[in-house]
């Protein structure tokens, strides 16, 4: 049996609420977009990986499906850091038996950790299904051909059982930028969200009943000749990446990690607008980072909560022992808790995030970026990256003259900067080889370190006056906790000011390394 030529799959998978399908499948701006019969058909699927799921590891997807009378075997293989998110390896083959069968899959497409395991195909066994019906509906838009996809139905893994209810956006042929312009149409009929986690992925998470793993930033890998254009869609790829991971974290775990790296995630993107602002236009680069700033403020009191209960109220605690203050304190703060961490779910669960994401990959993959960066797309990016490094460092070490002594309020401005300069210096480090950025950006770690605490001992002074308001306010023990928290964090923010002389002194003898 033959495989199929096409090695890519290129779609937008989309959540939609049952009540909103009767109004999408009705709107004239679907009715518009249609090239041709809708087909129904109901497609169970079953997945095959190793006893000890190599293939998951290696990031590779092997699914059979019965469409009709046909078997169809594919691999699928998940996008690297830096190439886009909605961009797979696809591979697919016409089988005729009930197991797979690796031999038709081209040289190149098993990944590389794979392809030298003789044994694989012998040691490939079911470990998860798909059931359910699909609604294939084909679009044109522009000269690009689509399929919009309705599935409805369950993942099924063991006993564990998961629905199925949501859109796929597909390009069968044509233009990229014509896929997300089709998504934003219909996003204007109903609130579409992003569904960051594939089918598959789901099914793992049922299968091994533990939720996806918060994720940490990775150095985006630039080789030394790299252009300014493809420089910036990695480093941007990289960040999207990051935060699509830390997504599906929040929305299935109360791990604190979570909410941490996604604001990670957004200030990096935030940071890699400011690093190639000369590269685009300024209206642009504005929009889109005031839009991830919108989504980051609605993530900052679940993030200082987390830091409250996790870190400053258990040193707290060491300091003073068990007080019935701190434990009314803590109460209070667990509920507001709850509470944030719910509206940072709804965020992302609901159109909010989408509306934030999709302009930016749509610029970034549609060509949007490559029209308006011009000449500048070519230049070379060691040179953006010198003159963009030259600059930060130069600003922060005239921010940081007088560094003892300074105002708590001018350490914020400080940290920030140090911020900039830290991701700019980790974007950019593979550029320039050698040792000297890793000693470099290490020592401004530190700093950074401790500009953290005392930021953080400043939000806790203002979160606990929060907590003390109202009604809570007038409770003696939360009263006499509240007092004990704010003596820990001034005793903390004391303690991190006067250790910070030494270590700007370590990063300020360290060498420039783009030099």
């Amino acid at each position: 049996m033959a495989a199929s030529g096409r090695e890519r799959e290129v779609e937008l998978a989309l959540r939609v609420a049952g009540a909103d399908l009767p109004v999408l499948l009705a709107s004239p701006a679907l009715a518009q977009l249609r090239a041709g019969p809708d087909r129904l058909r109901r497609l169970v699927s079953s997945y095959h990986d190793t006893p000890d799921l190599a293939l998951r590891a290696a990031g590779a997807v092997l699914r059979l499906r019965g469409t009709g009378r046909r078997r169809v075997q594919t691999l699928k293989t998940a996008p690297r850091m830096d190439e886009a998110a909605i961009s797979r390896g696809e591979w697919e083959a016409t089988i005729a038996g009930a197991r797979p069968d690796l031999s038709l899959l081209p040289a190149g497409a098993l990944p590389a950790e794979l392809a030298s395991d003789a044994d694989l195909g012998d040691r490939l066994l079911p470990v998860f299904e798909t059931d359910f019906r699909r609604r294939a509906i084909p679009l044109r838009h522009g000269g690009s051909l689509l399929e919009l996809a309705i599935d409805e139905g369950e993942i099924r893994a063991g006993d564990a059982r998961e629905a199925i209810l949501e859109i796929e956006v597909e390009l069968r042929e044509g233009e990229v930028a014509d896929l997300f312009a089709v998504a934003a149409q219909l996003r204007a009929v109903v609130p579409l969200s992003l569904q960051v986690l594939p089918k598959s992925a789901r099914a793992h998470l049922l299968l091994s009943g533990r939720p996806p793993a918060p994720v940490r930033a990775s150095r985006p890998r630039l080789e030394r000749d790299v252009a300014v254009g493809p420089a910036f869609a990695a480093i941007a790829r990289n960040c999207l990446a990051q935060l699509r991971a830390n997504a599906a974290a929040i929305e299935r775990s109360d791990d604190p990690e979570g909410v941490h790296q996604f604001r990670v995630a957004l200030r990096r993107l935030r940071s890699a607008f400011s690093v190639f602002s000369d590269a685009m236009p300024a209206a642009t680069r504005r929009r889109m980072a005031a839009s991830l700033r919108g989504v980051a403020r609605r993530c900052d009191p679940a993030r200082e909560l987390d830091v409250f209960l996790d870190e400053m109220l258990p040193a707290t605690r060491g300091r003073a022992g068990r007080h019935p203050g701190l434990d009314a304190v803590e109460a209070a703060g667990r509920r507001a808790r709850v509470v944030a961490r719910a509206r940072v779910r709804a965020m992302l669960e609901g159109p909010a995030f989408a509306d934030a994401i999709l302009p930016l990959e749509a610029w970034i993959e549609g060509g949007g970026w490559k029209e308006a960066a011009g000449a500048r797309f070519d230049m070379p990016a060691r040179d953006l990256a010198r003159r963009v490094l030259r600059r930060l460092h130069r600003k922060l070490l005239r921010d940081g003259r007088g560094i003892k002594g300074m105002p708590v309020e001018d350490l914020h401005e400080l940290r920030l900067r140090a911020k900039k300069l830290r991701y700019a210096a980790e974007f950019f480090r593979d550029l320039f080889p050698g040792r000297g950025a890793r000693r470099q950006v290490e020592a401004l770690s530190r700093v950074q370190g401790l500009l953290g605490t005392i930021n953080d001992a400043a939000s806790t002074r203002l979160l606990v006056a929060r907590l003390s308001r109202g009604r809570a306010g007038r409770d003696p023990a939360i009263q006499n906790g509240v007092a004990l928290v704010l003596g820990w964090c001034a005793a903390r923010e004391s303690d991190c000011i006067e250790r910070l002389p030494g270590p700007w002194e370590e990063f300020r003898g360290t060498r420039a390394f783009w030099k």
